[in-house]
């Protein structure tokens, strides 16, 4: 799949990624280290999106009233610790869930729109 985001000089074929929990660390990550707009050829795997499309998709699902703000503050926390909440390391219950239930909203959007993979099973 081409990303019809990167510029020209970016021949490189884009490799989606495998879920919507990668797809969020990689925002993070790249929202850490100070990148206003990651373009998909930032790193060596070209991505078919910019950071602000996975920005957007959170923030669709918030004003769709699917994500409420305890999920914003859980996806903001563990995605800037770049590992998801588990009850083994300290985290909730209630935590977990928040943190499954917005990623399984985000998972399907990201599905949808081609960044994220869809695995067909027959």
């Amino acid at each position: 799949m081409r990303n019809k985001y990167l510029s020209f000089t970016d021949n490189r074929e884009t490799t989606p990624f495998e879920s919507a929990e990668e797809a969020w660390f990689w925002y993070c990550l790249c929202e850490e280290l100070g990148f206003e707009r990651a373009k998909g050829h930032s790193g060596q795997t070209a991505r078919p999106c910019e950071t602000s499309d996975i920005i957007l998709a959170v923030k669709r699902l918030l004003h769709d009233r699917l994500l409420g703000p305890e999920h914003i503050r859980i996806l903001q926390e563990y995605g800037f610790e770049q590992a998801p909440p588990h009850v083994n390391f300290g985290a909730t219950q209630k935590i977990c869930a928040l943190w499954k239930e917005a990623m399984t909203f985000l998972d399907s959007i990201l599905k949808r729109k081609g960044i994220v993979r869809c695995f067909f099973l027959f």
